[in-house]
């Protein structure tokens, strides 16, 4: 796949090398970032054999609390980690219906994200989080270097997830589990 995509990114040099200049291209890959990391965590429910459609509206809490605790003074030092502890909390919440409950992950997720979605509607009436710190914007690195700190997380999560899942025993357990349906089939 990745050697698709980059012979996909040489044509395009080839055809249209404009492409490449001026900030066309690393808008594309910025707007791209979170979105890679999402995949990467998707692409873990689906090795499982599973599926969650609650992560638009968890991406949604955990921009909201990003936002209300920049606003509310904390420092970007604590953002960071706190916003991830929210959607980790929320994931794990998902994973103890499903795994611990037995619960279909359809109907979990289905309920988490109508919860979430209709909480924040409550909670937030569709305003905005207004009043945000200069601080917040690129992570408080200015424009050209949070974007470079965006592209390389999304990278770096990237990455990670791909040698985990090949070189750490709980990455084939995972992998495992989502062959396990094909393997047992053909007796």
């Amino acid at each position: 796949m990745a050697l698709a995509y980059a012979g996909l990114l040489a044509l395009l040099l080839v055809a249209a090398p404009t492409f490449y200049e001026g900030d066309e291209f690393r808008s594309i890959l910025v707007k791209s970032a979170p979105i890679l990391i999402a995949a990467v965590g998707m692409t873990l429910v689906i090795l499982a054999r599973q599926i969650d459609i609650s992560i638009g509206s968890l991406f949604s809490v955990c921009g909201i609390a990003a936002g209300l605790l920049a606003r509310a003074g904390v420092p970007m030092t604590l953002v960071i980690p706190l916003t991830l502890i929210v959607g980790a909390a929320m994931g794990a919440l998902n994973g103890l219906l499903v795994a611990g409950a037995g619960l279909p992950a359809i109907v979990v997720t289905l309920a988490m994200r109508v919860v979430l979605r209709e909480s924040l509607r409550w909670l937030r009436e569709g305003e905005f989080v207004r009043g945000l710190p200069d601080r917040f914007q690129w992570f408080g690195l200015g424009q050209t270097a949070g974007r470079w700190l965006l592209i390389g997380s999304a990278a770096t999560v990237f990455v990670l997830f791909l040698w985990a899942l090949r070189f750490l025993a709980a990455g084939r357990s995972v992998r495992a589990v989502g062959s396990e349906s094909s393997s047992g089939s053909s007796s």
